[in-house]
């Protein structure tokens, strides 16, 4: 009997493990974890459970329990060479550059043909910024497997980052196949309509599919002004949030929303002649230098009365106006990427100017703190939506003089509308490919300073850089 009752436990076991298992293929990460935790319930040392149970923790972006799960996987299979490879993916989430390198060692000695190890060494190199050796590790991935969309992905963002572009986006290309991009974002969002584009000038118009977020279809629209020049008339899905702005921006494309498109009615009609992802652009546009000197700021366009009122509001005083933004709401970088409004403090103190909020959500306790403790009190205005409203947040950036904003959806917007703006960016960790490395200007957006990060603990040296070019960008204009 005790025999029997063992049995239909595993059994019991082995059907919630692979429950759980669908429902993180699912996105259903919650309903994963409680699975699994009655799995464990059951078999407290079934290693599968445990790792699944770490998978749904990592997707929620409860990274330090996750790494217990794993950390309690290799104790039970210290010989699985996926046990040490999800440990280092958690490690590597972490900051813990160092330890996951030595977990993919191991993960590797384990099993050399490891190609999601050895992808994911290269991703670990090429967040330490060192994009050679990270190439390498991505090479000897593709030699095994040559269909390894994981290390072709990656491989072309260590190659943009490096503004090696003509062979960088074929590689790219490879985040539509990839499950991880295409769980965040980066997916066929519009079911395929038509035939992919080939970038030459076609007689029915393009259908441009909408991907990532909010602040990178920002910047892809950097190539839209050459898309109307090829193919005027065709039709651009974006976030609804974009599309005032956008359709403003470029008279000779038509914008949608996703949800607008019918997609059956549109294949039966035989609307487009094709169809592209908007990051996908660069294939065609931004492939050489040649490419990046075709890039024009501004290229988006706000509302010229409604700026023109916003600038006289702002403006009352006769001082000079900074527009701040200090947060980002990515789910994986965001805390990495962001401070706090008392962080820019330093800039407060600069005469002469007035501080407007630019930031995105609400800000009311922080900047009523920063009226307590520091006598600083920054605008706000509350007939502006900063979250909702893209179109007006667009004209109050535009009524500013200047823009101070971490890497997030204002600074993309600052800059595409040619406004001067001092960009406070990360370390290399939570750097996006298009801010590249090394260097204080960006190739595409030209009235934008990039400000980096060199020490992941502290913000300190940034904003004092910030402080600094705030102070000589108010000189300079008061002359």
């Amino acid at each position: 009997m005790p025999t029997a009752v063992k049995a239909g436990q595993a059994d019991r076991t082995s059907s919630l493990v692979k429950q759980g298992l669908q429902l993180i293929l699912q996105g259903r990460y919650e309903e994963a974890l409680e699975v699994e935790d009655k799995a464990i319930g059951l078999s407290p040392r079934d290693p599968n459970a445990h790792s699944y149970r770490g998978s749904a923790l990592f997707q929620l972006g409860r990274i330090n329990e996750a790494l217990a799960c794993y950390d309690k996987v290799v104790r039970l299979v210290p010989n699985a060479a996926v046990a040490h490879y999800n440990r280092a993916n958690a490690l590597q989430r972490l900051g813990r550059h160092q330890d996951a390198l030595l977990s993919l060692k191991t993960s590797l000695k384990l099993q050399p043909s490891y190609t999601d190890a050895l992808s994911l060494t290269g991703t670990v190199l090429q967040t330490m910024g060192s994009t050679e050796a990270a190439l390498q590790s991505y090479d000897a991935a593709l030699k095994i497997n040559p269909q390894a969309a994981d290390a072709h992905y990656n491989k072309g963002l260590a190659l943009l980052t490096k503004g090696e572009f003509r062979d960088a986006w074929d590689h790219y290309e490879w985040r539509l196949r990839w499950d991880v991009t295409i769980r965040d974002g980066q997916s066929r969002s519009i079911d395929p309509i038509a035939p992919d584009w080939d970038g030459t000038p076609i007689e029915k118009p393009v259908l441009v599919v909408p991907e990532q977020g909010l602040g990178d279809q920002i910047f892809f629209a950097g190539m839209l002004a050459d898309l109307q020049a090829v193919v005027p008339g065709s039709t651009v899905c974006l976030e609804p949030r974009l599309i005032p702005l956008f359709q403003r921006s470029f008279d000779r494309l038509k914008f949608s929303s996703p949800y607008d498109i019918d997609s059956e009615q549109r294949k039966k009609d035989g609307t487009f002649g094709a169809q592209i992802h908007i990051g996908s652009l660069g294939r065609f546009f931004r492939s050489d230098s040649t490419g990046l000197n075709k890039v024009i700021t501004p290229y988006l366009k706000p509302d010229a009365y409604k700026t023109s009122q916003l600038r006289e509001r702002l403006k009352q005083s006769g001082r000079m106006v900074c527009g701040v933004s200090w947060r980002s709401k990515n789910a994986k970088l965001g805390a990495d990427k962001s401070i706090t409004l008392r962080d820019l403090s330093p800039l407060f103190s600069i005469d002469g100017i007035d501080f407007v909020d630019l930031q995105y959500g609400d800000t009311s306790d922080e900047r009523e703190n920063l009226r307590q403790i520091h006598g600083v009190h920054v605008q706000h205005l509350n007939d502006i939506d900063n979250t909702n409203d893209i179109d007006s947040l667009a004209s109050l950036i535009s009524a500013c003089d200047i823009v101070v904003t971490i890497s997030n959806v204002t600074a993309h917007i600052a800059a595409a509308l040619g406004k001067p703006t001092l960009i406070m960016l990360p370390s290399a960790s939570s750097l996006f490919w298009y801010w590249h490395r090394d260097r204080t200007d960006s190739p595409w957006y030209p009235t934008a300073r990039l400000i980096r990060q060199t020490n992941k603990s502290t913000w300190t040296d940034v904003i004092e850089v910030a402080r600094r070019s705030l102070l000589g960008f108010s000189q300079t204009k008061l002359l």
